[in-house]
């Protein structure tokens, strides 16, 4: 492997960013939030940080769904998504899995996205019904905040939000849904 990486043409090189996940770094650290949609009000954190030497960057997230009308047994949600740059098709990548079970890979949309809002699409969503699709949306607001969007067509009549949430940068230590700060357990 190495000897072919050592071969590769330097056009190759030359192609690939400076720093492919620069574009998303922002996200590193720790963050508390909001949700709202069809599961109901939720109350949220995320911890992201780069693992493999810098290579992806992993996101861990917990939704905590109490009693309510839209959700009667509440929910506790986990996740743990990793983005990394795809250099052939010079785009962002997002593969996400949740704990009900479901692992989505999703693609940047290159036209939908500006260097603050990151729009990716379904390519792949396993252990849900054929004909799935979904869109995430990630809107930067502020360099302390942003804006999560996702949207689902489960029936063939476009996409309709199922969970939007709002967060704002945890820096100052424990996250309120988790154990311990941002990085010290490596798991909100």
């Amino acid at each position: 492997m190495l000897v072919l990486m050592m071969l590769a043409p330097p056009s190759l090189a030359q192609e690939r960013p400076a720093e492919p996940l620069s574009a998303v770094e922002w996200l590193i650290g720790g963050w508390t939030g909001v949700g709202e949609g069809q599961p109901g009000v939720s109350a949220a954190v995320r911890c992201a940080r780069r693992v493999q030497g810098g290579r992806f960057l992993m996101v861990e997230g917990r939704s905590v769904y109490p009693k309510q009308e839209a959700n009667k047994a509440g929910e506790v949600h986990t996740s743990v998504d990793f983005w990394s740059y795809d250099m052939a098709r010079k785009r962002l990548v997002l593969r996400q899995f949740d704990s009900l079970g479901f692992v989505s890979t999703y693609v940047q949309d290159l036209r939908a996205s500006t260097p603050r809002r990151f729009v990716l699409v379904s390519e792949a969503l396993e252990n849900v019904p054929p004909g799935w699709k979904a869109r995430y949306t990630y809107e930067v607001l502020g360099p302390d905040e942003y804006h999560e969007l996702f949207e689902l067509d489960v029936d063939g009549k476009g996409l309709k939000t199922y969970v939007r949430g709002w967060f704002a940068a945890d820096r100052t230590g424990p996250l309120g849904l988790a154990a311990a700060p941002c990085g010290a357990s490596g798991a909100p």
